[in-house]
């Protein structure tokens, strides 16, 4: 009978034996007794029937254990109650006398069946257990020993050899399940997989290949398999495949690895990547095995990558500034073309291990070793600082000494560089030369800070420098000195010879104040002609600097083959823990300057707390000049100017009073000085001068009978010098309609010489339009004859101070002789001022002066009062 006819599977077990011996037995013992008994013609006794009935049931039982082995399942405990079944159905069968049937070959079959069904520790158990029944029932049969002997050695030798065959199925068969799950694994894994699996013969014919091929080349495994398709190389890459194959194939147990492009079904290029192994000595295998895998992304990538890579590093290469990185010791790691040739090296590997006191030292010009050192040292710090705390530093300038050029500058950052774990694992820098911009930004701020023309420090670098000094005045115990020098009539320099001379004089006095000067002194220009010194001396060592710099400037002077001579009033003033800002310091010395203009100039003069409340009232007193003429402070008054010859009133000067509320009554001596010098004196002047013209209108029209009289206005240096002057002047007389021959202008010496070619045009124009004009304060002056005489003046008044000086000064008589022969030679009319005392207005008179003014005769008046005057005709006592 054929296996297969049996209802076995693919592979036979121990269980599809004995499922096949048992029906076997069963059914042959079954026809053996009954055959015995028809043969026979016995009659069964009661044993047997439940014998050959218990046969009949083991049969039925076995056979549907054949023909439904999966429904009918038997454990270990109903395989020996069958077993004991059998055992009792031979037995019985044995034991009835009238049956022939022997036990011996049912027991050996018995041996032979069981041992298949259950484990060997039991199968043996089974056995020895048949061997013991036989014997035991041949003795009580009464056989003879040699007879069921040979049959007990049989039955044991069946016995062990079923159970030998047993343990072999068994081996057997869970080798061949592990086989197929082996199988199985591996075919779960070539098909999981997206690696290409292949075997092929020493004849590249493939033996097999997985369904990831399809997926990778486009063709299909039958394809393959079948050889309809050979796979085609990329000719760049043909040629050294087939070399690595053909190695691979006559050389035992080598391996080989293989980049290449193959041509997809659809015709594009796949890059390939493929391990081979020689296993044809492997009788398992007996081929070439070879693991391909499909690269074309990861080589995308990689040339991606290549290509950002060399994008990357010509960005690195072509950066001006100069890029590198460093690990967490300092040694350098990457590093782009311009730091290699900055400090010599062809290529990024010759510099990378180096540190950055390597390269400082390699490169550093001689005799710049230690300077070297300490900047390399110094950067070392600032890459441990980055490593050590992970915060960049940033906009850090350095001044290098990487070559023979000293002047460097470069603008480094430095940033951490992190790893996975986000720990720094090392510094990113980027150094920039800045070296131009630098140097830009330096004489920008040189020029910001310095003179254009002189080269000094200008007053915003002075304020810096003084507030540098009074933050650290705590600290320092060594006095500051400041002078203040100012150049007296400087500006006239300029407008005799032009601004270009001017320009070259200063140069030339700053030539030789620096001279004067020790190199720790801070030499400023304050301002157009104002030079200010910081020195760190006392104040008797100030005062011997200025007088060496009195000296030195008042020297004759000599540009472009001009000589001219320039002098200059200096302030000294000592910083004070008074003195909280620089504004305050240099306020002391400038007042202190204006005390030396005020003491006849070309002289130094040392600030004291006196001057300072005069130089504050002065600052206090402009702020109020301001707002005086809109608060109706300025008032009028006149002094009468008186013949001395008979007594009449002649005329009036104007004068100006000013009542303050905070100040009182204030002298002209005292804000005269500060109107001029703030220019309030153009709007107060022709304030003054429109006053006049509307009083003496009034008094035409009221006195229309009294005797020709004329009003002085006082007209300073600045009103004249106003360009608008004229139109403004000749707008008042529009507005008030008064006749101009009654109103003497009058200018002091000083003004008219301070630029004469304009004063005579002037002058000329205000005589045109019917003005009388004075020259005040003659004799006080620098007045030139050569242009008095072009003068169109009317009358000279003589200065109080020769007046008053009569009788103890007899210089001072023969200047008052001299005005008046002058005067008389000119054909100009003479006034006398300040006239006290009856004596002086009897030698006055005397001397050929007969119109006189001053307290002899009367004080200023009011309006109301010199209009009394006029009305009543007053004589005053002259005779």
């Amino acid at each position: 009978m054929r296996l297969s006819s049996l209802r076995l599977a693919g592979v036979v077990t121990r269980e599809e034996i004995f499922r096949v011996a048992s029906v076997c037995l069963y059914i042959t013992l079954l026809l053996h007794a009954v055959l015995a008994a028809f043969v026979n013609k016995v009659m069964l006794s009661d044993l047997s029937v439940v014998a050959v009935s218990v046969l009949v049931v083991l049969f039925f039982n076995a056979l549907a254990r054949y023909v439904w082995p999966d429904a009918v399942i038997y454990g270990r405990g109903r395989l020996l109650l069958e077993w004991s079944a059998a055992i009792f159905v031979i037995t019985s069968l044995a034991l009835q006398q009238s049956m022939p049937a022997q036990p011996l070959p049912w027991l050996i079959g018995l041996a032979g069946v069981f041992p298949l069904s259950v484990e060997a520790p039991l199968a043996l158990g089974l056995l020895l257990a048949v061997a013991l029944i036989e014997a035991t029932l041949n003795i009580m049969l009464g056989t003879q020993l040699v007879d069921w002997l040979p049959q007990l050695f049989a039955t044991a030798f069946v016995g062990l050899c079923a159970l030998f065959l047993a343990n072999a199925l068994a081996s057997n068969a869970n080798a061949i399940q592990q086989a197929h799950f082996n199988q199985r694994r591996f075919d779960a894994i070539a098909r999981a997989t997206r690696h290409v699996f292949l075997i092929a013969d020493a004849g590249f014919h493939i033996k097999f290949v997985n369904q990831a091929l399809q997926e990778i080349v486009g063709f299909s495994q039958k394809e393959i398999e079948a050889n309809m398709i050979r796979p085609e190389f990329h000719p760049e890459d043909k040629e050294a495949h087939r070399r690595k194959l053909r190695y691979l194939r006559d050389t035992p147990h080598s391996s080989i690895f293989s980049r290449h492009r193959c041509k997809h079904k659809d015709g594009h290029w796949v890059w390939l990547e493929t391990r081979g192994h020689n296993m044809l000595h492997d009788d398992a295998i007996n081929g070439l095995v070879f693991s391909i895998e499909d690269i074309s992304a990861r080589k995308g990538a990689e040339i991606k990558l290549e290509e950002e890579h060399a994008l990357l590093r010509a960005v690195l290469d072509l950066n001006p500034s100069m890029i590198y990185a460093t690990d967490r010791q300092g040694r350098f790691t990457i590093s782009n073309l311009t730091f290699q040739r900055r400090f010599g090296y062809a290529s990024e590997r010759a510099m990378r291990g180096k540190t950055i006191s390597d390269v400082f030292l390699a490169t550093a010009p001689k005799g710049t070793d230690r300077s070297a050192r300490e900047l390399a040292e110094r950067l070392y710090r600032q890459d441990l600082q980055v490593v050590q705390n992970g915060v960049p530093l940033e906009d850090q300038e350095i001044q290098c000494a990487w070559d023979n050029d000293m002047r460097s500058w470069h603008r480094v950052n430095k940033y951490p560089l992190r790893d996975a774990h986000g720990q720094t694992v090392g510094v990113l820098c980027i150094s920039r030369d800045i070296t131009d911009r630098k140097e830009y930004e330096m004489r920008l701020q040189h020029q910001a800070l310095h003179d254009p023309l002189t080269g000094l420090p200008n007053r915003r670098y002075l304020l810096k420098t003084i507030a540098d000094v009074i933050a650290q005045a705590n600290e320092a115990s060594n006095q500051l000195a400041m002078l203040f020098c100012d150049l007296d009539f400087f500006k006239s320099v300029n407008d005799t010879h032009g601004h270009d001379f001017g320009d070259k004089c200063l140069m030339e006095i700053t030539r030789r104040i620096l001279a004067e000067l020790p190199t720790d002194d801070f030499v400023a220009r304050f301002g157009g002609n104002e030079f200010v010194i910081l020195s760190t001396a006392s104040i008797d060592e100030a005062k011997t600097k200025a007088e060496a710099l009195l000296q030195a400037v008042s020297q004759q002077l000599t540009v472009d083959d001009t000589v001219v001579k320039i002098q200059t009033s200096i302030g000294i003033a000592l910083l004070e823990p008074e003195h909280k800002n620089p504004s305050e310091l240099i306020r002391d010395a400038d007042a202190a300057m204006y005390q030396a203009k005020e003491r006849g100039r070309n002289r130094a003069e040392v600030f004291d707390a006196s001057l300072q409340l005069y130089s504050t009232k002065r600052a206090q007193m402009d702020v109020a000049l301001r707002f005086a003429l809109e608060r109706d402070e300025l008032t009028l008054v006149y002094q009468p100017k008186v013949s001395i010859l008979n007594g009449a009133v002649k005329g009036f000067e104007l004068l100006l009073r000013w009542n303050n509320p905070q100040y009182g009554a204030i002298p002209p001596m005292e804000f005269i000085p500060v109107a001029e010098s703030s220019g309030l004196v153009v709007p107060i002047g022709l304030w003054v001068l429109e006053e006049a013209c509307k009083q003496l209108c009034r008094w035409q029209s009221d006195y229309i009978e009294m005797t020709p009289f004329t009003i002085a206005v006082n007209v300073s240096m600045r009103q004249l010098l106003q360009s608008t002057f004229l139109n403004d002047v000749k707008d008042i007389l529009d507005r008030t309609g008064v006749n101009p021959n009654a109103i003497e202008l009058e200018l002091t010496e000083t003004s008219a010489m301070a630029n004469p070619v304009q004063t005579i045009e002037t002058l000329t124009v205000l005589k045109e339009l019917g003005f009388r004009l004075a020259l005040d304060d003659f004799g006080t002056g620098y007045s030139s004859l050569s242009y008095l005489h072009r003068l169109p003046i009317d009358v000279l008044k003589i200065d109080k101070t020769f007046v008053q000086g009569l009788d103890k000064n007899p210089s001072d008589a023969e200047i008052v002789r001299l005005i008046l022969a002058l005067a008389q030679t000119l054909n100009l009319d003479t006034v006398a001022e300040g006239v006290e005392t009856r004596e002086d207005m009897l030698k006055l008179k005397k001397m050929g002066c007969y119109l006189a003014q001053g307290f002899a005769f009367s004080p200023p008046l009011p309006a109301h009062a010199a209009a009394e005057l006029l009305r009543t005709s007053q004589h005053f006592q002259v005779a």
